[in-house]
């Protein structure tokens, strides 16, 4: 799979330097969607920090769009300060990322001075330095010197190079700064990967025979991992030197720090045009325990604070996913196995509680009993289910029992003592790796640093797509996102587009959530294609058939090589920053959309239904549903939905993207009315729909929705 997200653009320049920031945690606004409750239309990859002008953001708003992702492009305070000025300026919201909730940086500083050095083209300087001693994959992002900058002068340039080792062997990376300086410590930028615990050599050139300088160094030796060099040879002291180290902020079990958090919020939380926070992009399994700590911290500081992460698509690898890292015990007569939990909001009973157990090892006369009691004390028994076998790997134990949101229980797995006395592996974490922020494992009613693997109210089969899903809606996210591109370069269309949107719709549905989709709008050569008018609206329409309440489109500018690693091409604004075909084609159908967007909003879809050929994951239309298809041979998706107040909605789509199709429908019940809500006016209109016969049709280019009404009290 090509990795071409937020945090897959990575060979972007990685911003070392953090900042200090004042907290203004008052009057900070509160969660809600984007651009004061419209339907969310957004763009990711938006205009740089250099291109942040009211012309741009104009363009943006003009796009029909009402708020941008600012996730790997608007990354530091100094990028997302304009850019929220500019959306507010223009009626848009920014959905804020900031490199300190994807980096964590750690320094490496020798400041004690008192002499120096100068440096020229015929006289090199140098430091021999050794990077961080433990964790993994880290970058040297930045290297600051202390340079007399009154000695220098304009035109003359400093290169500052690493390498692995005063001998030269490998360049690593360099920077270069050209006077006059503006600062006594100049920061030369690097984003190149080091080896753990390992030293490595820093050069300062330049390319004029003046001495520039002093360069400040100390009196002696006081470092003592490395030493300076003048012309290759090493001297008794050091250079003043601050190196930036950065790695990923969830490497070796990390997090973004709360410190972190709380400046970003401070930094951010106040403006009037802030949407929220973007916190990761396609996460693995590993991380999303991590994830919600973070969510939850921004939450303590902000309350009411919109967060949100994309998930992977289905066609993403199982390793990308990361939810076969397991490991797991065995129940036995003197091994109880348990796990404390706590309910969601608004949860009031648990029907059924699934676990993971190879069932191959779950012999003759052997049963499992599970209990669910009040806590790991025991004190209130509330309800129990046994099972004398299993057919799968993922038992569901019935239970029935009324429970109390946000509220602590416990399960435990017993063994009646039949058989060969063990059933397992009951798969559960790693040690260490915490898949459950409020519970933990337990042995023999002694909390063990792990969780077992557990499904509420459902049935999904571990180790899947679904369970991945399953895994970060359970924590009650703001919103479940995904992104699908199903257009490839060579014509085809991804088979496992509606198996992707089933799951995530279920999943949403279950946690009582809303989901949202990434839309394709731009190709990769050799990989996937520019989409054209009508498979964008096929897109968009699908999607909301099947319940989105937002899109964003990938990408609005076209992302170059420097940043993305891809080879990109024809997004809405095309690299020389004229619009492609494609911006009229995405603001024709955001206007649409918006002129729905009021009804849509407020709708809960009940079920979604295909006729033609059967896409795979997808269901067909029923014989018995109220809405059916005069040819149902004909490829449609159909979408039912109620508003608050019971009333019925259907969305067609024509699941066709190269060929218009008119389609006639039937509804055997004959309501009174139906009606349809105008894309063009926003109003309910009346169509052809005959009372009398049941029937009616309608024609649709290739690709395009439409919604219609029934009758209040139908």
């Amino acid at each position: 799979m090509r990795n071409f997200r937020a945090g897959k653009l990575a060979a972007r320049s990685v911003v070392a330097m953090l900042v200090a920031f004042g907290l203004l945690l008052s009057a900070l606004p509160t969660k809600a969607g984007a651009s004061g409750g419209t339907f969310p239309i957004g763009i990711f990859f938006p205009p740089g920090a250099q291109a942040t002008t009211q012309a741009k953001y104009a363009e943006i708003a003009g796009m029909n769009a009402n708020f941008i992702v600012g996730a790997g492009v608007l990354v530091t305070p100094e990028a997302n300060g304009p850019a929220l000025d500019m959306a507010q300026a223009n009626g848009l919201k920014l959905l804020a990322s900031d490199f300190r909730l994807h980096w964590r940086d750690e320094h490496l500083a020798q400041s004690a001075n008192g002499a120096g050095l100068w440096v020229s083209s015929g006289n090199s300087l140098g430091q021999t330095f050794k990077s961080p001693v433990a964790g993994t994959q880290w970058y040297i992002t930045g290297v600051k010197l202390n340079i007399d900058i009154g000695n220098w002068p304009a035109g003359v340039k400093l290169t500052l190079s690493i390498y692995d080792s005063p001998a030269k062997g490998t360049l690593l990376g360099s920077s270069s700064i050209t006077g006059p300086a503006s600062t006594y410590f100049p920061s030369f930028s690097l984003s190149k990967p080091v080896v753990t615990n390992t030293t490595y050599y820093m050069e300062l050139t330049s390319d004029s025979t003046t001495a520039i300088g002093w360069v400040a160094t100390s009196t002696g030796d006081a470092y003592g991992n490395g030493t300076a060099y003048q012309q290759g040879a090493a001297l008794g002291r050091d250079l003043w030197f601050d190196v930036s180290f950065a790695q990923l902020a969830y490497n070796d079990g990390h997090r973004p720090s709360d410190s972190d958090i709380d400046a970003i919020v401070g930094q951010y939380g106040a403006h009037p045009a802030l949407l929220g926070y973007h916190l990761y992009d396609e996460p693995s399994a590993d991380l999303l325990s991590r994830l919600q700590s973070v969510q939850r911290r921004i939450e303590q500081q902000q309350p009411g604070a919109f967060t949100f992460l994309n998930l992977l698509p289905i066609y993403a690898t199982p390793a990308q996913w990361n939810v076969g890292s397991v490991s797991g015990d065995f129940a036995r007569p003197n091994r109880v196995l348990g796990q404390k939990f706590r309910t969601a909001p608004g949860q009031n009973a648990i029907s059924t509680l699934q676990l993971w157990i190879d069932h191959l090892t779950w012999g003759a006369g052997e049963a499992l009993t599970l209990k669910l009691w009040n806590s790991p004390a025991k004190q209130s028994l509330i309800a129990q289910s046994t099972l004398t076998s299993s057919t799968t790997d993922w038992p569901v134990f019935t239970l029935n029992a009324a429970v109390a949101p946000s509220t602590d229980y416990y399960w435990e797995l017993t063994h009646n003592g039949g058989g060969d006395s063990s059933v397992g592996w009951v798969i559960q974490s790693n040690s260490s790796d915490n898949w459950v922020n409020d519970g933990t494992a337990y042995v023999n009613g002694q909390s063990i640093d792990a969780d077992f693997w557990f499904v509420l109210n459902q049935a999904i089969q571990g180790g899947t797509y679904e369970d991945y899903v399953y895994r970060w809606a359970s924590k009650q996210p703001d919103v479940l996102a995904f992104d699908h591109y199903p257009f490839m370069s060579d014509g085809s269309f991804k088979s496992d587009y509606y198996a992707n949107l089933e799951i995530v719709r279920r999943q949403a549905r279950y946690a009582g959530i809303d989901f949202w989709s990434y839309i394709q709008s731009v190709g990769i050569t050799n990989y996937m294609k520019q989409p054209t008018l009508e498979e964008m609206r096929y897109q968009i329409y699908t999607n909301l058939a099947y319940g989105a309440k937002g899109y964003i489109y990938f990408t609005y500018t076209t992302p170059g090589p420097e940043a993305s690693g891809e080879p990109f091409y024809g997004g809405l604004i095309l690299p020389d920053g004229s619009r492609n075909v494609t911006y009229d084609y995405a603001k024709t159908i955001n206007a649409e959309v918006e002129r729905l967007g009021s009804v849509l909003s407020g709708l809960s879809s009940q079920e979604v239904y295909h006729t033609g050929t059967l896409p795979s994951g997808a269901r067909s239309l029923p014989a018995s549903f109220f809405w059916q298809l005069e040819d149902a041979g004909q490829p449609a998706v159909i979408g039912y939905f109620k508003n608050a107040a019971n009333r019925k909605y259907i969305m067609v789509v024509n699941r066709d993207y190269a060929n218009a199709r008119t389609l006639s429908f039937s509804l055997p019940s004959k309501p009174s009315a139906v009606t349809e809500w105008s894309k063009t006016t926003g109003a309910e209109t009346a169509t052809n729909y005959n009372a009398a016969t049941g029937k009616l049709s309608a024609s649709f280019a290739p690709g395009e929705g439409r919604l219609y009404a029934l009758p209040a009290g139908y």
